[in-house]
């Protein structure tokens, strides 16, 4: 008899924010910069003119959107308080469902406007995207907590959310079954293939999304996502724009730079992932990701004396063991648990002692019986991780997917390799196996702009190989890039560390790089 114990939902709350820095400092590099907190905020008001020879200027629409004020809506959704002086305008924009292959009909793309009391009347938008991770419009709030609001002070902030996530046409596709079955992967059903069990929902799954989204079953990638962004520059008809992608953001703006590199005043790619990497190599990246940032947590929770004790990673494995056997808090299986856990890593909230102790109180409680702290992290992970629209966009986006007997391998190799997130990670592969199959969007060439590229040491979302990766693609199109490597835990460099966000800022105002690499401890 299958065991089906369904995890009710108590938050709706989404997680949010780490640990704030104190400065940067160097490691082992050549001629690292040197930063601190007197320097992470801009000083006065760069000119935003073009300069001779330097990247284009950010020019503010001439064209806009028909906004609406939200600010409580967006900051509410996001579980964060509205900060005074901050203004957030809601609008939506049409876009072609597919203006690369020709299918007709359109789609809705929702967009978020941030500016402050600051914000100059004339500045141009930086465009920011966080592609299929979670919605951009949930993740813009949590970066105006911590230090996002110092953009503002030459730029709005303009988020787009991914088409069918977020404010943009949400997408209703899998049955209620096979969505918790999906997230269970299939634990709970008998017979010793998981790769099989799991791969018939998903069988159900995707003929029912993509007969949803036809005609536009081949339309949700990034090199679509990539055609939405050009909409919005071509709705605003400004010749270039600035572009942040964070993530598989990243990827959605690496695409854009490839298929209208003419079209890019300013380039930042935060904890990026080449466009062409197979599906194994970028799940590999992942929990490679999750497992050092399990044992960065594990350290700095030992360091503060946290609930969890002297060993927090055995605490944290116990658990992983009992939602193996079926005894997972509140009978959450072994892949809620997981992803509660990197979520939470992801994208903690207060500073780093409150994260950790925040984590470390979740999963104490949990193991002496008391699931309501869990519970919620696995609901915010659900919520936060768990659409059908991030299903649908990730599935396209997954390239070169390995075979069912390649996942039965990895299933029982990469646990012996990463204990807590391999047996997961490699089942994870199987949602995406039935899906249409899809091809990299074209890496950029004969870039005209310097590029800025940022990476988190500890990231459970992309790990951290990727700016090594992409920072090869960046020369290769002929363009210069620096590095900004932050030291912490968590899912973009940019949102949760004010040091890494100092050479951003520097480089959307003045268009120039900083001179050397930046190290930015945790």
């Amino acid at each position: 008899m299958r065991r089906r114990r369904l995890v009710r939902a108590l938050s709706t709350s989404t997680v949010v924010v780490s640990a704030l820095l104190a400065g940067c400092a160097p490691v082992l590099a050549a001629d690292p910069r040197y930063a601190t907190d007197s320097g992470a905020r801009p000083q006065g008001q760069p000119p935003t003119q073009k300069k001779a020879g330097g990247p284009p200027a950010i020019e503010a629409p001439k064209n806009d959107l028909s906004w609406h004020n939200c600010t409580s809506q967006v900051f509410s959704d996001s579980a964060i308080q509205p900060l005074p002086g901050v203004t957030l305008d809601c609008a939506s924009y049409d876009a072609d469902l597919d203006s690369i292959n020709g299918a007709t009909g359109s789609v809705s793309i929702g967009v978020v406007r941030a500016r402050s009391v600051q914000t100059p009347d004339d500045a141009g938008p930086l465009v920011m995207t966080t592609g299929s991770d979670l919605p951009t419009s949930v993740q813009l709030p949590v970066w105006l907590s911590r230090a996002g609001t110092d953009v503002l002070k030459t730029h709005p902030i303009v988020a787009v959310d991914r088409r069918g996530m977020g404010m943009s046409s949400a997408i209703d596709c899998r049955d209620l079954f096979d969505r918790q079955e999906m997230i269970d992967q299939a634990q709970f059903q008998s017979g010793d293939d998981p790769v099989a069990n799991l791969g018939a929902i998903t069988m159900t799954a995707t003929t029912s999304c993509t007969d949803t989204i036809a005609p536009g079953d081949s339309a949700y990638d990034n090199a679509h996502a990539a055609e939405d962004i050009e909409r919005l520059r071509s709705t605003w008809d400004v010749p270039s724009i600035a572009l942040l992608g964070i993530g598989n953001g990243a990827q959605v703006a690496l695409a854009y730079a490839g298929s209208h590199p003419g079209k890019v005043a300013r380039l930042v790619l935060d904890s990026p992932l080449p466009l062409g990497i197979a599906a194994e190599a970028a799940t590999e990246q992942r929990v490679k990701g999750e497992q050092t940032a399990l044992d960065a947590f594990a350290t700095q929770c030992a360091a503060t004396n946290c609930p969890l004790g002297p060993d927090p990673k055995d605490a944290v494995d116990s658990l992983f063991a009992a939602a193996r056997a079926g005894d997972g808090p509140n009978g959450a299986s072994v892949s809620m648990v997981a992803d509660a856990i990197s979520t939470a890593l992801a994208y903690p909230r207060g500073d780093r002692t409150t994260a950790t102790n925040s984590l470390a109180s979740a999963v104490a409680t949990a193991r002496s019986g008391d699931a309501n702290q869990m519970n919620n992290l696995i609901n915010q992970a659900d919520s936060l991780r768990q659409t059908d629209g991030q299903f649908v966009n990730s599935c396209s986006d997954a390239l070169n997917r390995p075979t069912p007997d390649r996942v039965r391998e990895l299933v029982v190799a990469w646990p012996k390799l990463y204990p807590q997130f391999g047996a997961v990670g490699a089942l994870s592969m199987v949602k995406c196996l039935n899906w249409p199959s899809g091809s990299a969007p074209e890496d950029p060439k004969n870039l005209k702009i310097p590029v800025l590229l940022l990476g988190v040491q500890n990231d459970p979302i992309v790990g951290n190989d990727g700016v090594a990766q992409v920072a090869a693609t960046i020369i290769n199109a002929g363009a210069s890039s620096k590095r900004v490597i932050w030291q912490g835990i968590g899912h973009g460099a940019s949102i949760y560390s004010e040091c890494a966000l100092a050479p951003v800022t520097g480089y959307l105002d003045s268009g120039d790089l900083p001179p050397t690499d930046t190290y930015c401890p945790a």
